[in-house]
């Protein structure tokens, strides 16, 4: 099972509050030399990169199944959320120094067969119906007091845009996510 200590939390962080500095300062990418961070971040995982300001969403973009680097997925993703979630209008170099970093890094998902296999505050949830897709990291259902069918429920109709008449045939799966 992977794991990370506070030490390896903090220099990923770090990583992400440099690509986020050096993207919105001075439009450029951080290249890292892997030689020179633990080896578990060259495992090929999922991760999301949450930008709040003043405790409110100011970004989120991950990826699940990267082609890359942990420590890559980090940097792009760190990038991603403060310049292309197209919520918001990107980060701007006034906000920088209010901006505050969560990293979730995520398992492998596996498909479960009912809303009752989901445990809120553990699993985060992906759901697939056709050509719509949306998910919510662990976090979301306990930040907003929800139960697991209400968690469901809105990511289905209200982040993946799936009718609510066809949300009891989407496709569900269910992830856990290291949350720092």
């Amino acid at each position: 099972m992977f794991t990370l200590n506070d030490e390896e939390k903090s220099l990923l962080k770090e990583i992400a509050k440099v690509a986020l500095y050096e993207a919105v300062l001075h439009d450029r990418h951080i290249t890292v030399d892997p030689s020179k961070l633990p080896q578990k971040f060259s495992q090929h995982l999922g991760a999301f990169v949450t930008l709040n300001k003043d405790g409110r969403l100011r970004g989120c973009i991950g990826r699940f199944e990267p082609d890359q680097p942990l420590y890559e997925v980090i940097i792009d993703m760190a990038i991603s959320a403060s310049r292309y979630d197209n919520r918001f209008t990107p980060v701007s170099v006034d906000e920088l120094d209010s901006i505050d970093i969560e990293i979730s890094v995520l398992t492998p998902r596996e498909r479960v067969n009912s809303v009752d296999d989901i445990v809120v505050g553990k699993h985060g949830i992906y759901i697939v119906y056709g050509n719509k897709s949306g998910t919510y990291l662990p976090q979301v259902a306990t930040d907003m007091g929800w139960d697991k069918y209400e968690f469901f429920n809105s990511c289905c109709v209200e982040k993946a845009g799936i009718a609510p008449e066809h949300c009891k045939d989407a496709e569900l799966y269910a992830y856990e996510a290291i949350v720092f």
